[in-house]
C-alpha cells in the first residue's frame, strides 16, 4: 500500500505538471510539444486510477481498454473517448495549418482531455493522497 500511495503521488505530481505545461504551450502557439505533455499526463491519470483498484497497467493497449472499460462503467464519455478525442489532435492541427482553420477544435480536444484528467484523479480515493 504504502509503494502504491507513492507511485500514484508521483503519477499526480507529474501528470498535473505535464498538463499544466500543456495548457502553456498551447497558449505559446508549440501544438506538438502540448499533444506529448496531454498524452503523457493523461496516462499516468489513468494508471494512477488502476493502480488505486490494485491493478498495474504497463502497455499503451491496457491503458486505453481501462480508459475505455472505466468510461463505460461510470456513463463518463470524457473519460472513456480521452484517448480517441487526443488522437485526433495531430490531424485537427494538420487541416488547420492546411486551411488556416480555427484554433478553437484544438482547444476543445484541449478542455476534453483537461476535463477527463480531472475526472480521473477525482476518482483516486483520498487515502493514496500525501
Amino acid at each position: 500500500m504504502a509503494t502504491d500511495t507513492a507511485r500514484i503521488n508521483r503519477y499526480r505530481s507529474q501528470s498535473l505538471r505535464l498538463l499544466d505545461n500543456a495548457l502553456g504551450d498551447m497558449r505559446g502557439g508549440r501544438w506538438g510539444q502540448s499533444e506529448d505533455l496531454l498524452w503523457g499526463s493523461l496516462t499516468l491519470a489513468v494508471k494512477a486510477v488502476a493502480l488505486s483498484q490494485g491493478q498495474s497497467l504497463s502497455d499503451d493497449q491496457s491503458i486505453r481498454e481501462f480508459a475505455v472499460n472505466l468510461g463505460k462503467e461510470r456513463r463518463d464519455k470524457r473519460i472513456r473517448e480521452s484517448f480517441e478525442r487526443l488522437a485526433s489532435f495531430s490531424e485537427t492541427l494538420q487541416r488547420i495549418r492546411e486551411s488556416r482553420g480555427r484554433l478553437d477544435r484544438l482547444f476543445s480536444i484541449l478542455d476534453d482531455v483537461t476535463s477527463a484528467v480531472e475526472v480521473l484523479w477525482d476518482l483516486v480515493p483520498v487515502e493514496y493522497e500525501e
